[in-house]
């Protein structure tokens, strides 16, 4: 067991690795040409000005990073669990809250935006042989395969009075649990039923059908079916997400976990805090990253004549391994400085990152939105100035430029649900072949037999990218990922009741051991178990609110919430009234409100879209049925005085809200 506090953040100097530069991968093209250009917004889509033309668009919906779900033939086959229906047609997607895409040059199966084709046809593809024996022995790894890109989760589309509004670097209202879950489905499905397996294996090997092909895809097929099961097996929760939430962190740790190979780790942290998809305009300029901040934006250096952080590459690559990249980790006995082979594709992940820096956040659209009323606006700025000005710093629509120091609030005084941090922060895993070595290759003590998998995240992350080397001519590693100890544990007669209403004493458990440690006890700006505050330009058209959506619009996070995270032992909560912040609402709707600034929140059979369809739509919970408060669903904290403004008050500060 580790000391309980192993901060690196002041190394002493940097690790520096230099590499021959020997040619990128294939991967699907360049992208960003004036030739790939295409007609993104046409009759009935406007799209808003955030500084990109259609050829930036349409790198951003088609760029490879390296994912790799399934192989694309399979998934062209592949059908619905429940009927024929093809799983990627446009009526499932639009189900699952994913955004369909036309067919064109660069989208030539109309995958849906972010869904993307990489195809690597040498050897390099062979990775993972040791999980996917039968896959690399028919060379199907050198086939083109799906993926996901960063648009798949950082798009969307808001509805108004017919017209729909494209926000590009807005959080997706996407329902990814159940995307992977109906995946799975249909893939078993597939597996057991004899005729669809016949569909599946005549479109998949088309004039190769034979037996002994055959049976090599049903043995492929039983692979990936056994991998994707470990995957959800170890994400496995009670707690739904719902649309436009991802426990992303856990998913992500789950899935380095399972890269190392270690037995499956007993009484682990399962992923049961999703999270909104972050808003991603002004990423490269802020310090700090994610949520909790617990990755950073360190050292900008050329590489491919671009200016790169380093800080950035490694966290995309963190975030690319955990939605389907293939990477391997290599023996022990093998040597730091070659990292780790992956289908992680540096350089597209480069000129990504480039391409998002430009990306301007989007303002208020008056002509297909209502006019915004500038004097009440002018009256809101003034109860921003008292209640908001202290956290979020101005920064113009149009500035790409200024360097954001990010806010960090702790949750011992942020009050807000807590457990994307905390699960975060004690998340272990058995290590397999992460044993032994170091979170930097080089730096930082070596990874024990069981640790925390934040230094197995880290350990990965560094390893694809120097295993990338011959995509980069130099590389430059520090402190990427904040780092912190174990939770302190403390008697529970500390005179305060955690997770007041809440009936699961596990959870009350951990909320105690997060928010007495001494790590909770920090400035914000030195620990993971704190969330961040940012400039809320563009934050219209980010609902829900907070970080794990749990307040539906602007409006509503102006209102008090009855819960809390901790009270001292015999206070009870008062029940939520009807001045407070809404205890249940209903998401997956894109139909917007712009008097509140959210979207519709009514029941799906209420919900009609201008087309005569009905919007399918996710009942939030805030609390259970019986009244116990749902632990990641906690709509606390970020009041900060704004309870005690007159609702004429609060409609200022809204309309203020819309100009930014």
């Amino acid at each position: 067991m580790k000391g309980r506090s192993r901060w690196i953040s002041n190394w002493s100097g940097a690790a520096v690795f230099a590499f021959a530069f020997l040619g990128g991968g294939t991967g699907d093209g360049k992208i960003g040409t004036a030739a790939q250009a295409q007609d993104v917004c046409a009759a009935g889509l406007v799209c808003l000005d955030q500084g990109w033309s259609d050829a930036d668009r349409m790198a951003w919906y088609t760029t490879t990073q390296g994912s790799r779900l399934l192989p694309l033939d399979w998934a062209l086959a592949l059908e619905e669990a429940e009927r024929e229906n093809p799983f990627f047609s446009e009526e499932n997607i639009r189900a699952l809250g994913y955004l369909p895409a036309p067919v064109s040059t660069l989208n030539p199966h109309g995958l849906p935006i972010g869904f993307v084709v990489d195809k690597e046809e040498s050897s390099r593809a062979d990775i993972m042989c040791e999980t996917f024996p039968e896959t690399c022995n028919g060379f199907v790894m050198r086939k083109p395969w799906l993926g996901m890109t960063c648009s798949a989760c950082h798009t969307n589309e808001i509805e108004y009075e017919g017209t729909r509004i494209r926000v590009e670097g807005a959080p997706a209202l996407a329902d990814f649990q159940s995307f992977l879950e109906r995946i799975l489905a249909a893939l078993e499905a597939t597996a057991a039923e004899d005729d669809r397996f016949d569909r599946f294996a005549r479109s998949v090997l088309g004039a190769n059908l034979s037996v002994p092909t055959r049976l090599a895809l049903r043995a492929q097929l039983a692979e990936q079916i056994a991998w994707q099961q470990r995957l959800i097996d170890a994400n496995h929760t009670e707690l739904r997400y719902g649309y436009g939430r991802l426990d992303a962190q856990g998913h992500i740790l789950n899935k380095v976990a399972a890269v190392g190979g270690g037995a499956p780790y007993e009484g682990g942290v399962v992923s049961d805090a999703p999270a909104s998809y972050p808003h991603i305009w002004n990423t490269a300029q802020q310090d700090k990253i994610q949520w909790n901040g617990i990755a950073r934006n360190i050292l900008s250096i050329p590489i491919f004549n671009k200016n790169t952080d380093i800080g950035a590459l490694v966290r995309n690559t963190s975030e690319v391994i955990g939605v389907f990249a293939h990477i391997e980790i290599s023996p022990r006995w093998m040597s730091g400085l070659l990292g780790y082979r992956s289908s992680l594709r540096a350089e597209k992940m480069i000129d990504l990152e480039q391409q998002l820096a430009r990306l301007k956040s989007p303002r208020w659209p008056e002509e297909v939105l209502p006019e915004i009323d500038w004097a009440k606006a002018e009256r809101g700025r003034a109860h921003f100035e008292v209640h908001c000005a202290s956290c979020h710093t101005d920064l113009a629509w149009d500035d790409l430029v200024t360097p954001i120091k990010v806010q960090m609030q702790p949750i011992i005084d942020g009050g807000t649900d807590i457990f994307l941090a905390c699960n975060t922060f004690v998340h272990r895993a058995n290590a397999g072949k992460y044993e032994g070595r170091r979170p930097f290759m080089l730096k930082g003590p070596k990874i024990e037999a069981e640790d925390f998998t934040r230094d197995m995240l880290t350990n990965a992350a560094v390893g694809a990218v120097i295993g990338r080397a011959d995509e980069l001519a130099g590389s430059l590693f520090d402190d990427i990922f904040r780092r912190a100890g174990a939770p302190e544990r403390v008697e529970r007669s500390d005179g305060f009741d955690y997770l007041p209403g809440v009936t699961d004493p596990a959870k009350k458990e951990l909320a105690q051991a997060c928010l007495t440690s001494r790590d909770a006890k920090l400035p914000g700006e030195e620990t993971i178990l704190a969330y961040k505050s940012r400039p809320l330009n563009g934050i219209w058209a980010t609902a829900p609110y907070l970080h794990n959506g749990s307040v539906p619009t602007l409006y509503d996070l102006l209102l008090p919430a009855p819960l809390r995270v901790s009270v001292p032992e015999g206070d009870v909560l008062p029940a939520p009234g009807a001045g407070d912040r809404p205890a249940s609402f209903h998401v997956g709707s894109r139909i917007f409100d712009p008097a509140r600034v959210g979207f519709a929140t009514q029941p799906s059979q209420l919900l009609v879209r201008s087309d005569g369809e009905i919007v399918e739509t996710f009942e939030f919970r805030v609390y259970e049925p019986g009244g116990a408060p749902i632990p990641g669903n906690f709509n606390s904290g970020h009041e900060y005085g704004t309870q005690g403004l007159s609702d004429p008050q609060r409609w200022e500060l809204v309309e203020y809200l819309k100009t930014l």
